[in-house]
């Protein structure tokens, strides 16, 4: 690869790469999207076109074979993750995954297994551990600045534009609400409070018949008496928000998931204090972060290894629905 730069090649032209990924590279300092990829050529060129990119695939697979890409973004439906990453992996690309980087144990192991075979970087696009006041908070509790743990709130919902056409609806593609947006809010749970749920209960609606949650509930328990909830929507009002509790204090974050956040600190006696932050664009620091790990042959601070623990922990709340009793959480 050239000098300082990762060339990135961006499999399909779905909306979270066009509206995240794309504007994330143009702030890079390190990164840049240098070719889109769709299903057919008119696809492919319109997208190019558009957002000044400079090449178009009409397949996944000429993307791939371009030898001037170092790296993939794949931002495919849920259910294509686990296909094409492996592709991706076995042409050389080191890739960075939409969440959820699969939809069952055995998919992530066997990504996993193919990065390492191959030589490449895998990981989890998860931006919001990258932000300033959500490691921050993760500092705070580990200092035991709020005591002892014992609740930790997290929702990600939004209403979806058209559900006869979003994958989000489309179960064979890996959607539901648990698996678009919850993942989230369960890997925010595992990153501030920094361990893995042990057990979980789920209870999940499926408004509409579309054979997915549409809304969901959770509960995760943590080593040592911490209990997580964690609730998503496709179908409700938008809400980002997140909050930790413990023996003797509070910290709350109005948007959990985004880069200026304040933290909200309380007290035992109700006593606040405010914690500003102005953090970079997220899909641009997290480009950087990925970049570098290629660029210096350094590992990345998030393994794919967590994306198996994340995994796990959203199967288990959807096993616990789907039984409607308490499930274990898988420990990897």
């Amino acid at each position: 690869m050239p000098g300082d730069i990762v060339r990135y090649g961006m499999i399909s032209t779905a909306r979270i790469g066009i509206s995240a990924h794309l504007p994330g590279a143009l702030k890079s300092h390190n990164s840049e999207i240098v070719a889109i990829s769709s299903r057919s050529d008119e696809a492919a060129e319109l997208a190019a076109k558009e957002n000044g990119i400079g090449r178009w695939y009409g397949t996944y697979e000429e993307l791939l074979a371009d030898p001037d890409i170092d790296a993939v973004i794949n931002p495919l439906p849920n259910s294509m993750h686990h296909e094409w990453t492996i592709k991706a992996a076995e042409a050389g690309k080191h890739v960075l995954c939409e969440k959820p980087i699969a939809v069952t144990m055995d998919e992530v192991r066997e990504m996993i297994a193919a990065a390492e075979a191959n030589g490449v970087l895998l990981v989890e696009a998860f931006t919001h551990r990258l932000n300033p006041h959500m490691r921050r908070a993760r500092q705070l509790v580990a200092e035991g600045a709020i005591g002892d743990l014992r609740h930790f709130e997290a929702v990600l919902a939004f209403t979806s534009r058209d559900p006869s056409t979003d994958v989000r609806f489309k179960p064979e593609l890996g959607g539901g609400g648990l698996w678009d947006a919850g993942c989230y809010a369960v890997s925010a749970a595992r990153f501030i409070l920094d361990a893995e749920p042990t057990r979980a209960t789920g209870f999940a609606t499926d408004s509409g018949g579309y054979g997915v949650d549409t809304s969901f509930s959770g509960l995760l328990e943590f080593p040592g008496g911490a209990i997580a909830h964690v609730w998503s929507s496709v179908e409700q009002p938008r809400s980002n928000m997140g909050e930790v509790i413990g023996t003797t204090g509070k910290i709350q974050m109005a948007h959990l998931f985004e880069e200026d956040t304040p933290l909200v600190i309380t007290d035992a006696d109700g006593n606040e204090r405010v914690e500003e932050f102005s953090g970079e664009p997220r899909f641009a620091v997290q480009l950087n972060d990925f970049s570098d790990c290629i660029l210096n042959g350094t590992a990345p601070e998030f393994p794919p290894e967590d994306g198996l623990r994340n995994t796990a922990a959203v199967l288990a709340l959807y096993e616990s629905a789907e039984g409607g009793k308490v499930a274990s959480v898988e420990q990897v």
